[in-house]
């Protein structure tokens, strides 16, 4: 805990005790449950790890998770730039520990490694890529596998897009959400977009919002707050109602983050995100990733206007892949890991996860 708020503490009447064991709170760590079987027996062969790695030379956060080491890898890459989904995954993708080693990174200046965001050159699109990249190189030796899944979802759908062409060889299909395509274009649209929404069902508040933040793109200060009031707005009648809450507890209750964690699960949108966010004034995925080398699916909720499906939808029909499929959720906007949690699991583990059963010598035991 920094000296400044035990201080407070102290200067409040809280007893030494107290600020110890705010003190020993605030330095957790953090911890994820042990796998457990149908009886609540601890399962043996799998793992359950919560862990520093050291990518482009700086500490960052990896949580491991699935019930054997045989299953395939598969890296759930997520949104932001400075945000940790850590916590949602846990608590809407756990059935995916069943068929894959499920990986979560928390990225520079995101929650757990929060810290990273101190080196400031390194909060860059190439960065971010490049620690992906080594990523892979450091889970397929460990688990003694050649290839990844990857999974993006927004701002981690554009890392995965960049993460495949760049590295083809480690990776057995690349499945985006929450599909990001071109950053101008994007937001214009997701501007639009809101407008419409709340015109549609009369909702003066937040054409007020929309009037106050005008449209993007936004610079200054403040960009983050604006980005993410736009955000909020264009998902504010759409998708499946109600989430919000839930994702907030979730966050609140994950045992993987520490105090200082969800303190910095906060922040760290506030501090990262202006930094790396102007960095995609000039990207146009169309334009600068026509082909992939991989299998491609994009999973899009009918309903997203964050990031708007009809942009990916004409990505896709122009994209070359060995293997393309295009699904639809129609309870979904921006989030379907989240918002349809049973299809999307199911979608990867009984249609994705194939690519890998049916080329076994794609897994080096």
């Amino acid at each position: 805990m920094e000296r400044s708020t035990r201080r407070i503490l102290a200067g409040a009447g809280v007893g030494l005790p107290l600020v110890a064991l705010g003190a020993r709170l605030w330095s957790s760590q953090g911890s994820t449950p042990r796998l457990r079987d149908a009886r609540g027996r601890p399962v043996s062969e799998g793992i359950a790890s919560l862990e520093p790695v050291r990518l482009g030379g700086v500490d960052q956060w990896l949580l491991i998770r699935g019930r054997s080491l045989h299953n395939p890898l598969l890296l759930y890459l997520s949104g932001g730039p400075g945000a940790s989904e850590m916590a949602w995954v846990r608590h809407f993708n756990a059935p995916l520990e069943e068929h894959f080693l499920v990986v979560q990174w928390d990225q520079r200046g995101a929650a757990k490694s929060y810290g990273a965001r101190k080196d400031r050159d390194g909060l860059t699109v190439e960065q971010f890529v490049s620690d992906a990249s080594e990523l892979l190189e450091l889970l397929t030796t460990r688990f003694s596998q050649q290839k990844v899944f990857v999974v993006g979802h927004s701002w981690g759908s554009i890392l995965g897009v960049l993460l495949a062409q760049r590295r083809p060889e480690r990776i057995h299909a690349y499945v985006g959400t929450g599909q990001q395509v071109n950053f101008l274009e994007n937001d214009t649209v997701c501007h639009l977009r809101a407008y419409e929404l709340a015109m549609r069902y009369g909702d003066y508040r937040a054409l007020a919002r929309l009037a106050r933040i005008g449209p993007p793109p936004y610079t200054g200060r403040d960009m983050a707050q604006r980005y993410l009031t736009l955000y909020s707005l264009a998902g504010r009648h759409a998708g499946r109602r109600g989430l919000l809450p839930e994702l907030f507890s979730s966050v609140l209750t994950a045992p993987e983050y520490s105090l200082r964690d969800k303190v910095h699960f906060f922040l760290g949108m506030r501090e990262t995100f202006p930094r790396v966010y102007p960095q995609l004034a000039g990207l146009d995925l169309e334009s600068q990733v026509p082909r992939l080398e991989v299998p491609v699916w994009f999973l899009l909720g009918r309903e997203d206007y964050v990031t708007p499906s009809e942009l990916a939808v004409r990505y896709f029909d122009k994209l070359e892949a060995p293997r393309k499929t295009l699904l639809w959720f129609e309870h979904s906007g921006h989030s379907p890991p989240f918002e349809e949690p049973g299809r999307f699991n199911d979608i990867l583990t009984q249609q994705v996860r194939t690519v890998a059963e049916a080329r076994p010598e794609a897994l080096l035991h």
